[in-house]
Protein backbone atom coordinates (compact mmCIF):
# COMPACT_ATOMS: atom_id res chain seq x y z
CA UNK A 1 0.00 0.00 0.00
CA UNK A 2 1.24 3.74 -0.73
CA UNK A 3 1.50 6.53 2.34
CA UNK A 4 -2.54 7.53 1.85
CA UNK A 5 -2.85 3.99 2.73
CA UNK A 6 -1.15 3.87 5.47
CA UNK A 7 -1.86 7.99 6.36
CA UNK A 8 -3.63 7.79 9.95
CA UNK A 9 -7.01 9.73 10.04
CA UNK A 10 -6.87 12.02 12.87
CA UNK A 11 -9.44 12.12 15.56
CA UNK A 12 -11.22 15.67 14.41
CA UNK A 13 -11.84 13.61 11.03
CA UNK A 14 -13.19 10.56 12.61
CA UNK A 15 -15.49 12.84 15.02
CA UNK A 16 -16.88 14.82 11.65
CA UNK A 17 -17.32 11.23 9.58
CA UNK A 18 -19.44 10.23 12.56
CA UNK A 19 -21.44 12.67 13.14
CA UNK A 20 -22.04 12.47 9.03
CA UNK A 21 -23.22 9.12 9.11
CA UNK A 22 -25.47 9.75 12.16
CA UNK A 23 -26.98 12.32 10.19
CA UNK A 24 -26.98 10.54 7.21
CA UNK A 25 -28.83 7.55 8.99
CA UNK A 26 -31.24 10.11 10.45
CA UNK A 27 -32.49 12.11 7.26
CA UNK A 28 -32.78 8.64 5.53
CA UNK A 29 -34.41 6.82 8.50
CA UNK A 30 -32.09 3.79 7.40
CA UNK A 31 -31.27 0.57 9.81
CA UNK A 32 -26.75 1.43 9.14
CA UNK A 33 -25.30 4.22 7.83
CA UNK A 34 -21.46 2.68 7.41
CA UNK A 35 -18.21 3.99 6.08
CA UNK A 36 -16.09 0.95 5.53
CA UNK A 37 -12.14 0.57 5.18
CA UNK A 38 -10.55 -1.10 2.37
CA UNK A 39 -7.55 -3.70 3.54
CA UNK A 40 -5.61 -6.29 1.05
CA UNK A 41 -8.10 -9.02 1.96
CA UNK A 42 -10.65 -8.01 3.73
CA UNK A 43 -12.99 -4.27 4.65
CA UNK A 44 -13.63 -3.19 8.29
CA UNK A 45 -15.97 -1.27 9.65
CA UNK A 46 -14.55 2.16 9.88
CA UNK A 47 -17.19 4.01 11.28
CA UNK A 48 -21.01 3.24 11.77
CA UNK A 49 -24.44 4.87 12.64
CA UNK A 50 -25.43 4.65 16.37
CA UNK A 51 -28.46 3.27 16.38
CA UNK A 52 -30.21 0.31 17.97
CA UNK A 53 -30.77 -1.09 14.27
CA UNK A 54 -27.41 -0.93 13.57
CA UNK A 55 -25.87 -4.94 13.70
CA UNK A 56 -22.28 -3.39 12.64
CA UNK A 57 -19.56 -2.69 15.34
CA UNK A 58 -16.36 -0.45 14.27
CA UNK A 59 -13.36 -2.85 13.89
CA UNK A 60 -15.83 -5.19 12.59
CA UNK A 61 -13.95 -6.75 9.97
CA UNK A 62 -15.27 -9.23 6.96
CA UNK A 63 -13.19 -11.03 3.98
CA UNK A 64 -13.40 -9.67 0.49
CA UNK A 65 -14.82 -12.05 -2.66
CA UNK A 66 -17.59 -13.54 -0.03
CA UNK A 67 -20.58 -12.15 -0.94
CA UNK A 68 -21.24 -9.19 0.53
CA UNK A 69 -23.10 -5.44 -0.71
CA UNK A 70 -19.84 -4.02 -0.34
CA UNK A 71 -18.01 -6.50 -2.64
CA UNK A 72 -19.64 -5.70 -5.53
CA UNK A 73 -19.02 -1.69 -5.14
CA UNK A 74 -15.46 -2.75 -4.29
CA UNK A 75 -15.27 -5.20 -7.67
CA UNK A 76 -16.93 -2.19 -10.05
CA UNK A 77 -15.70 1.04 -8.03
CA UNK A 78 -19.26 2.04 -8.72
CA UNK A 79 -22.56 2.87 -6.70
CA UNK A 80 -23.92 -0.02 -6.48
CA UNK A 81 -28.31 -0.04 -5.43
CA UNK A 82 -30.32 -2.85 -4.68
CA UNK A 83 -34.13 -2.34 -3.24
CA UNK A 84 -34.82 -5.69 -1.92
CA UNK A 85 -32.48 -8.28 -1.81
CA UNK A 86 -35.09 -11.52 -0.91
CA UNK A 87 -36.63 -11.30 -4.64
CA UNK A 88 -33.60 -9.93 -6.49
CA UNK A 89 -31.71 -13.09 -8.16
CA UNK A 90 -28.91 -11.39 -7.62
CA UNK A 91 -28.78 -11.20 -4.25
CA UNK A 92 -31.16 -13.40 -2.38
CA UNK A 93 -28.98 -16.11 -1.72
CA UNK A 94 -26.02 -13.71 0.05
CA UNK A 95 -28.57 -11.97 3.12
CA UNK A 96 -26.58 -14.00 5.15
CA UNK A 97 -23.44 -12.28 4.18
CA UNK A 98 -25.28 -8.86 5.20
CA UNK A 99 -26.74 -9.33 8.13
CA UNK A 100 -29.94 -10.13 6.89
CA UNK A 101 -30.02 -6.10 5.26
CA UNK A 102 -32.26 -6.50 2.56
CA UNK A 103 -31.87 -3.49 1.30
CA UNK A 104 -28.63 -1.49 0.25
CA UNK A 105 -27.26 1.55 -1.67
CA UNK A 106 -23.34 2.00 -1.44
CA UNK A 107 -20.79 3.97 -3.09
CA UNK A 108 -16.74 3.92 -3.51
CA UNK A 109 -15.23 6.22 -1.68
CA UNK A 110 -11.75 7.41 -3.41
CA UNK A 111 -7.94 8.84 -1.94
CA UNK A 112 -7.10 11.94 -4.35
CA UNK A 113 -5.18 9.42 -6.26
CA UNK A 114 -7.88 7.46 -7.20
CA UNK A 115 -6.76 4.33 -5.18
CA UNK A 116 -9.99 2.58 -2.83
CA UNK A 117 -10.19 3.92 0.54
CA UNK A 118 -13.62 2.15 1.01
CA UNK A 119 -17.03 2.46 0.63
CA UNK A 120 -20.11 4.11 2.13
CA UNK A 121 -22.54 2.05 2.42
CA UNK A 122 -26.91 2.60 3.09
CA UNK A 123 -28.41 -0.30 4.59
CA UNK A 124 -32.09 -0.65 5.73
CA UNK A 125 -33.71 -4.20 7.08
CA UNK A 126 -36.70 -3.74 5.20
CA UNK A 127 -36.79 -3.32 1.50
CA UNK A 128 -37.04 0.10 -0.08
CA UNK A 129 -37.32 3.08 -3.06
CA UNK A 130 -34.21 4.86 -3.08
CA UNK A 131 -35.42 8.14 -4.39
CA UNK A 132 -33.41 10.89 -6.09
CA UNK A 133 -33.16 13.00 -2.72
CA UNK A 134 -31.36 9.67 -1.17
CA UNK A 135 -28.94 8.81 -4.35
CA UNK A 136 -27.92 13.18 -3.89
CA UNK A 137 -27.67 12.47 -0.48
CA UNK A 138 -25.36 9.55 -0.68
CA UNK A 139 -23.31 11.24 -3.11
CA UNK A 140 -22.69 14.78 -1.27
CA UNK A 141 -21.68 12.42 1.71
CA UNK A 142 -19.48 10.87 0.20
CA UNK A 143 -17.91 13.44 -1.65
CA UNK A 144 -17.22 15.41 1.44
CA UNK A 145 -15.56 12.37 2.69
CA UNK A 146 -13.54 11.90 -0.30
CA UNK A 147 -12.96 15.88 0.59
CA UNK A 148 -11.87 15.13 3.79
CA UNK A 149 -9.03 12.52 2.18
CA UNK A 150 -8.20 15.39 0.47
CA UNK A 151 -7.02 17.62 3.24
CA UNK A 152 -5.45 14.43 5.24
CA UNK A 153 -3.26 14.15 2.25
Amino acid sequence: MNTLENQKIGKKTLLKWQTKVDLLEDLMKVSAVLIMKLHPHELEVFIGSKNEENPYAIGDRGELNIGSYCDSVIASKTKVKIENATIDVNWKDKLKYNNGMRCYIGQPIFYPNEDLFGTLCVLNQESRTFDEQDQQLVDHFRESIESDLIIVS
